[in-house]
């Protein structure tokens, strides 16, 4: 083939590549296609969002109130969510509308934004090589009929698909879930200590306070969380959850038995609320102990001297870092890692889980690297001393079960009321199925570590927790989605030296042999091409 030739051929091929671009492009205007390539799907609609669009019944209409030419990186946020809302869009068949205003533009569309709950903020802008200050809106409104939920601010996009599609589903749903937090045997107060927990399970449930001392467990209820009573429950009020669980109903189960105290006295002190025989009788185990793991959390601790105070960053053993989660799991499935605080170490009973064919897993371990603490609990970090390395092992921290339950009361032997007024249940004597949650402490819902700006892995466990007790799980797959940066797992020393030698040293190797190859090559075809012409 002389160089004619092989020119016509290289245009031919052009024009195809041109003529095959252009045809694609037309039929993407009336097909909707994108390739996420990005784990857990990022940047693709769920499975249970493209549901709700296609079970909309009446027209959903999302108005994004958003300022136009927003300074870096808050303009990045109006380019997602727009790319967000027309993947909704399209599989809706045509109930789902969305609008972007510029209330900065009109008056009255600002009035109407802060009708609706939107409202103007200030903003830093780098602009001229100086900080300055801006003012715009960045929120949206989704209205259904005559019910509308907002968001004022959208200032992190990495769960905005969970935040729309769960208020999606909060405006289409007829009726919330109940879930029920009991109260008043030394659990953490719902108001005081569990308000940043509650807050965000009340987005998608109605949250009630069951107050054991002077109340029973009501019907209404969906799944009833039990938050770590530290004084033990009547036997009434334990035969009530028992028969709460094996009527159908989904329990979780956070069974404090240490009450450490890491504010004033940096000790634990043993406690028994009567929880653990309902759980025995169930399938489960645990013990009065803590867990202390090498692999855990880093706190920050004060070191007075003479005219001075130093912040130091320890490691801290009772802060257990998770990372051996069960993938397989919907709960934990796409949870990377979480802090578990002063937590007990549980097991399985396997002769009660196969003689009832109850399904039994467990969702958390510890690190190969922990050990327990028994009787004496101290909390101070410069006092924890690890035991030998022979000593050290692997503990069961989260469990689940599922199936019909053993009772743990008999039939003709039911508990006395320890209130005048009331009346127990009759006993179940064939259970229904039902799911247990069972972890060994409750201070991980507490204020001091559940916070909804970190959004971290003890933020979704949290969630997907109510989420599955409650039978709701279908937010927990778009919960775990996210665009932040990915995790990097814990690699060894000669992994980590490996790859820091390859990126100076073999890298540029590569890429100096690939130039040397191509300089060839091009040297070779001006050869060609003088040689053609010469003759």
């Amino acid at each position: 083939m002389n160089f004619e030739e092989r020119s016509r051929s290289e245009f031919s091929f052009f024009l195809i590549v041109i003529g095959i671009l252009v045809l694609v492009n037309l039929i993407s205007v009336r097909t909707f296609f994108r390739l996420d390539l990005t784990k857990n799907r990022a940047y693709s609609l769920s499975k249970i969002s493209k549901q709700y669009m296609r079970d909309l019944k009446d027209p959903l209409t999302v108005k994004a109130f958003f300022t136009k030419k927003l300074p870096p990186p808050y303009n990045a946020n109006a380019r997602y969510l727009r790319d967000l809302l027309e993947d909704y869009r399209s599989y809706s068949k045509g109930k789902f509308n969305y609008q972007f205003i510029d209330p900065v533009a009109d008056p009255m569309i600002a009035r109407e934004a802060r009708s609706l709950g939107v409202y103007e903020i200030q903003m830093t802008a780098v602009e001229k090589d100086k900080f300055e200050q801006k003012t715009g809106y960045m929120g949206l409104a989704l209205i259904y009929g005559e019910k509308k939920e907002v968001i004022p601010l959208i200032q992190d996009t990495s769960a905005l698909e969970y935040q729309i599609s769960s208020m999606i589903k909060k405006l289409v749903q007829k009726q919330m879930k109940v879930v029920g937090i009991t109260q008043g045997h030394g659990e953490p107060g719902m108001e005081e200590q569990l308000s940043n927990f509650v807050d965000v399970i009340s987005k998608n449930y109605e949250v009630v306070p069951i107050d054991l001392t002077s109340e029973s467990i009501p019907e209404r209820l969906d799944a009833l969380l039990v938050p770590g009573p530290t004084r033990p429950l009547p036997e009434d009020k334990l035969y009530q959850i028992d028969n709460f669980l094996r009527s159908g109903r989904n329990v979780g189960m956070l069974v404090q038995m240490v009450k450490a105290d890491a504010k004033q006295s940096m000790q634990g002190q043993i406690v028994d609320s009567k929880l653990s025989r309902l759980i025995s009788a169930w399938g489960a185990r645990i013990q009065p102990n803590l867990v202390y793991d090498a692999q855990c959390q880093k706190i920050t601790v004060a070191q007075r001297g003479p005219g001075f105070i130093m912040q130091n960053i320890v490691p801290y053993p009772p802060f257990p870092l998770v990372t051996t989660i069960d993938k397989q799991h919907l709960m934990v499935k796409n949870i990377e890692s979480f802090t578990l605080p002063f937590i007990s170490a549980l097991g399985l009973n396997e002769k009660i889980i196969t003689d009832n064919k109850l399904a039994g897993s467990v969702l958390a371990r510890s690190s190969k690297h922990a050990w327990s603490q028994m009787k004496f609990f101290m909390l101070s970090p410069q006092f924890i001393k690890p035991p030998a390395q022979n000593e050290l092992k692997q503990f069961d921290l989260v469990v689940t079960l599922a199936g019909a339950f053993p009772s743990a009361f008999k039939a003709d032997q039911l508990p006395a009321l320890s209130q005048s007024g009331e009346s127990l249940p009759s006993f179940i004597k064939s259970a229904k199925p039902a799911r247990l949650f069972v972890i060994g402490g409750a201070d991980f819902l507490t204020n001091d570590f559940i916070d909804a700006r970190r959004k971290d892995g003890l933020f979704q466990l949290s969630q997907n927790m109510v989420d599955w007790i409650a039978q709701d799980a279908a937010l927990i797959e778009i919960r775990s989605k996210g665009t932040g940066p990915a995790t990097m797992g814990k690699i060894t020393e000669t992994h980590r030296k490996t790859v820091k030698y390859f990126n100076l040293i073999i890298l540029p190797l590569l890429v100096i042999v690939a130039g040397l190859v191509m300089w060839r090559r091009l040297e070779a075809r001006r050869t060609l091409i003088a040689a053609q012409f010469h003759n």
